[in-house]
């Protein structure tokens, strides 16, 4: 019994280790790549675009697209196109003809949940198919009533930051999706982590566990990246020492982006929930945007969306030939009426509830299990 137990331990140390040891043997560029400090493709940090992702979770509304659409508005990146961002959608709350607009106008819209459903902690132990329910699902309606194609939805971000390991990651390859950005690091800060595919498995510290034991390959996980100030450290900006100015909020961003700048390139991260921060206090809104006016400035630095991002990552070009990788985006546009959907009674297995849809209001209101609302 104890050879059997030997041998059982042994095997179980040798495949953790075979997982974490991601080599150039075992993972060749740019389709696959380890978990590290350096840029892509060989390229030097000189020649290597900073790339910086701005993210927001959370439903979209009139309030916090008028401070998205505040940002975004006539900033462009150095060549000549407009900045780009990531907005981590759920269903309850959100307007979708509002989401509709925002994807016309060159920004990325991801997956965050269907019903992004309260306590936290049980998301950590759904299965397969409620995975599949709450990511495909927002994935459906996302593309049926915001009338934007499914296949430009890539990304998936869990609720919380909570997710189930290899449960979420089954869903997510199943779904085919490209990414994902949930899990935080605060040992892969200075010098920046970039981002790495899950070919050799999870490689970087499992700071809200379970997380994922087996490999993915093509599944990329862009590492949350921790920011400090006042010696706090958060992984959603918002979640840090809160700024008390215009100038304090903008000098918070900017020595964050500057360990990135100087230190790796990896892409840095602002990641936030919804408005809230802005909400809060409005010099916060001005000074983000005071922020992203100084860094556009520099030629080397894109502000894009994630999934363009990782597209950049899997076929590397260097400096010089970075304006044209990240040309001005160019969509066909797809109609989007304004339809105000009202549910109450049997129509609604959540009580009361409305709706903005870009096509005719569903018989029902759409929830996890039945997300086109059908009767």
């Amino acid at each position: 019994m104890q050879r059997i137990l030997a041998v059982i331990f042994f095997l179980a140390v040798f495949l953790h280790q075979s997982q974490a040891q991601c080599t150039t043997a075992n993972c060749v560029e740019p389709a696959c790549k380890c978990m590290n400090t350096s840029p892509p493709g060989g390229l030097s940090l000189a020649d290597t675009p900073q790339l910086v992702f701005l993210a927001f979770d959370g439903a979209i509304t009139t309030t916090n697209y008028d401070n998205y659409t505040f940002l975004f508005n006539n900033t462009t990146n150095p060549n000549g196109c407009p900045i780009g961002m990531t907005f981590f959608i759920f269903h309850e709350y959100n307007d979708y003809t509002l989401t509709h607009s925002l994807y016309f106008k060159g920004q990325e819209i991801a997956t965050h949940s269907m019903s992004h459903l309260t306590p936290a902690y049980t998301w950590a132990n759904k299965s397969v198919a409620e995975w599949t329910d709450e990511i495909g699902g927002i994935q459906e309606a996302l593309a049926k009533f915001a009338n934007i194609p499914k296949t430009s939805i890539r990304g998936a971000r869990a609720p919380f930051l909570q997710s189930s390991g290899d449960a979420t990651f089954t869903a997510m390859k199943n779904l085919g999706m490209f990414y994902d950005c949930s899990f935080p690091t605060t040992n892969y800060t200075n010098p920046p982590v970039w981002p790495y595919t899950l070919d050799q498995g999870f490689q970087h510290e499992c700071a809200i566990p379970p997380c994922p034991k087996n490999k993915y390959p093509g599944i990329w996980t862009v590492p949350m990246v921790a920011l400090n100030r006042n010696e706090t450290v958060c992984s959603m900006a918002d979640a840090c020492d809160k700024p008390n100015t215009l100038d304090e909020t903008y000098q918070y961003l900017m020595d964050n982006f500057q360990r990135h700048y100087t230190k790796s390139k990896a892409p840095f991260g602002i990641y936030l929930t919804a408005n809230a921060w802005f909400q809060d206090a409005e010099y916060r809104l001005q000074g983000y945007k005071k922020f992203l006016d100084a860094i556009v400035l520099n030629d080397d630095v894109y502000v894009v969306p994630i999934a363009r991002g990782l597209d950049w990552m899997k076929n590397p070009k260097p400096l010089a030939e970075v304006p044209n990788f990240f040309s001005c985006p160019t969509m066909t546009q797809t109609p989007c009426s304004d339809y105000s959907c009202y549910y109450e009674g049997d129509a609604s297995p959540v009580g009361p509830r409305n709706m903005e849809s870009c096509v005719t209001c569903p018989d029902v209101y759409p929830w996890t299990g039945n997300p086109l609302g059908l009767p």
